[in-house]
């Protein structure tokens, strides 16, 4: 049979043809059973498909309703307290993207969230209020404005608020990845109402691993970063650093660092990475896309991004989805100050596997189409 050349290549047909070959597709149904060609080319893509859309909620809708929902359910009644983030193209299922969960939590002046524990791993982005306290195994931390707090798989947490302010936070999970493994564990402390007690000072890892240092003949042996606070002043004081040394730019991402597992140099949770950006005063970055999916929240300022094609303009406190391998870029105007975006993805989930792929967009001016 002879080869085809670059002069004489034709377009060969997509494997999986319709063809039934006069086999009883009813008899085999019955049996559990299916031509895998006739679904072939529906599974076998050139490139990924998702069900995930681009969306944005902005804090502007979203902070009357949680609020609202503050005055009429308790956080006994409710436990967590939670607007849930839903994409429109999951038709009402629990998530964000198709394995990351996000809504937003509220506690009021004096109340307190139990302590329970899950499979899932989860973190939290302080949106308002200054000072309410989560506790993670034994270690609690106080909560400021764009702070990033990490809760690990299967760990003791619970939250209280002993200031006289609603405390409101971004929640983010790999819930619908565990989901889809039929891998959930859930359990209370205790008869559900009872509080782990706090073990450590005040800050505890923060102190032991966030400087440099790390005790001598360490125990911790964890999948995840020992650190549970990472404080956004300290992020944003490195951001400016990296812009001022300007070592650290990239065309696709502008001025940007990786929250890491010190230990590992690795990400903080295991199948979650987070980051933060500062898109500066006139800048606009190239469109990359990968096939992680990824939620981002702005920490300050404003501006718009183009996700797959479609424009989202954001300022601080909202929050907008980019879909799996979908085009993505961001803008600030020159009269604006600079933004800060932090951001979560499932790379972690994708690499130990290398189903992880990324490109830039390096046609014409490296930006999508205007809308």
């Amino acid at each position: 049979m002879a080869l085809e050349t670059p002069t004489r290549a034709r377009k060969r047909e997509r494997p999986g043809s319709k063809n039934t070959a006069g086999l009883d597709l009813d008899e085999l149904r019955k049996l559990w059973l299916k031509p895998l060609w006739l679904v072939l080319s529906d599974a076998f893509t050139d490139e990924p498909r998702t069900q995930i859309v681009p969306h944005i909620w902005k804090w502007s809708d979203v902070r009357p309703r949680i609020l609202e929902a503050g005055r009429r359910i308790s956080a006994e009644e409710a436990e967590r307290r939670v607007l849930m983030y839903l994409n429109p193209g999951l038709n009402g299922a629990p998530g964000a993207t198709q394995t990351l969960f996000s809504g937003v939590q509220l506690i009021m002046p004096g109340e307190i969230a139990p302590t329970h524990r899950h499979v899932p791993s989860a973190l939290r982005v302080v949106i308002e209020g200054n000072g309410a306290y989560t506790t993670v195994s034994g270690e609690k931390t106080l909560m400021r404005p764009g702070d990033f707090v990490t809760t690990p798989n299967w760990a003791w947490h619970d939250h209280g608020n002993e200031t006289d302010e609603p405390m409101m936070w971004l929640d983010g999970l790999d819930m619908p990845f565990v989901l889809a493994l039929n891998a959930m564990f859930y359990e209370e402390l205790g008869d559900g109402y009872d509080i782990q007690p706090v073990t450590r000072e005040l800050d505890d890892s923060q102190t032991r691993y966030n400087r440099g240092f790390r005790p001598h003949r360490d125990a911790f042996a964890g999948n995840y970063s020992p650190i549970l606070n990472y404080r956004y002043a300290e992020v944003r004081e490195t951001l400016a650093l990296m812009e001022r040394a300007g070592d650290a730019l990239s065309e696709e991402e502008g001025v940007m660092l990786d929250y890491i597992n010190p230990l590992t140099g690795g990400p903080t949770l295991p199948t979650i990475d987070a980051h933060a950006q500062l898109i500066r005063p006139g800048e606009h970055t190239r469109a990359v896309r990968d096939t992680a999916s990824r939620l981002y929240f702005v920490l300050d300022g404003r501006g718009a991004s183009i996700i797959g094609g479609q424009r989202l303009e954001w300022e601080k406190g909202d929050t907008f989805c980019a879909p799996t391998w979908a085009w993505r870029e961001h803008r600030v105007a020159s009269s604006d100050a600079p933004a800060v975006l932090f951001s979560f993805d499932d790379a972690p989930i994708q690499k130990p596997f290398s189903f992880y792929r990324r490109q830039a967009l390096l046609e014409g001016d490296g930006h999508q189409s205007s809308l």
